[in-house]
């Protein structure tokens, strides 16, 4: 695969990462399967004025949907294990909790994406919600996560 066509692959899926916050969001507030969501209209989910959701890499994004929903509970578990002493799951905020569960998908589920791929991909999803503090909570928690030995904890819970 060229350069060129990787670069264009990897397009695809920042934009269907993206989307999955978005759906991994609406599934939070609505307390509804991911599935019932992504099978509903979702036309009014906003991308960008420039990128609509057919410009995603489909196929990626189901994966990442499905894998996220299957270990929601091991995710959370994981994910609350790395939060410092002043933080619980409840106490933070929605879009935060949808992308830390994404992104703590793809470190422990997608070996063949480098850790450094991840977390620039969710920092910089978090950059269009969030300012600086909330970013840097992100990316030191995803870090915190990926420098743990979370194979040996999920293959512990499944």
């Amino acid at each position: 695969m060229s350069k060129k066509e990787r670069a264009f692959r990897g397009g695809l899926r920042s934009v269907a990462r993206f989307y999955a916050v978005q759906m991994v969001y609406r599934a939070s507030i609505t307390e509804s399967e991911l599935k019932k969501i992504i099978d509903e209209d979702c036309s009014k989910i906003f991308i960008t004025e420039n990128v609509s959701i057919s410009e995603m890499d489909v196929e990626f994004f189901r994966q990442l949907i499905e894998i996220t929903e299957e270990n929601l509970s091991v995710l959370d578990k994981i994910i609350a294990e790395n939060l410092s002493n002043k933080w619980r799951m409840d106490r933070l905020d929605n879009v935060i909790k949808s992308i830390l569960r994404l992104g703590t998908a793809e470190l422990l589920f997608f070996k063949n994406i480098p850790a450094n791929v991840v977390f620039n991909e969710y920092i910089e999803i978090s950059k269009s919600f969030f300012e600086k503090n909330e970013v840097a909570f992100i990316n030191g928690l995803l870090n915190s996560i990926a420098n743990t030995d979370s194979d040996k904890k999920v293959s512990s819970e499944l």
